[in-house]
């Protein structure tokens, strides 16, 4: 593996947990990461994150995490666990 590897994934890593704390402390959600994708780095220094809530895999989400900021971009997510969260309060 090379170094580029190696840093790559640490960057990937990082999102997966920035974004499992975000989900967490936000709307108190414990959640299984399906998938993680980083864009071009030329394009946007992003990590989307996708997963779903654990035990409800239709309540689906993808996180886009600044991996120069370590701060949360977007949070977008299915319409089952919107109905979740605005029933439950957690949703703005």
């Amino acid at each position: 593996m090379t170094e580029r590897h190696f840093k790559d994934q640490d960057i990937l890593d990082r999102a997966e947990a920035i974004s499992i704390d975000y989900l967490k402390s936000m709307y108190k959600l414990g959640v299984t990461i399906t998938k993680k994708e980083m864009m071009p780095k030329m394009a946007m220094s992003w990590v989307t994150v996708y997963g779903y809530v654990k035990g409800h895999k239709e309540q689906t989400f993808s996180v886009s995490i600044n991996y120069e900021t370590n701060q949360k971009e977007s949070f977008m997510y299915s319409q089952q666990l919107k109905k979740v969260l605005q029933a439950e309060g957690r949703l703005q």
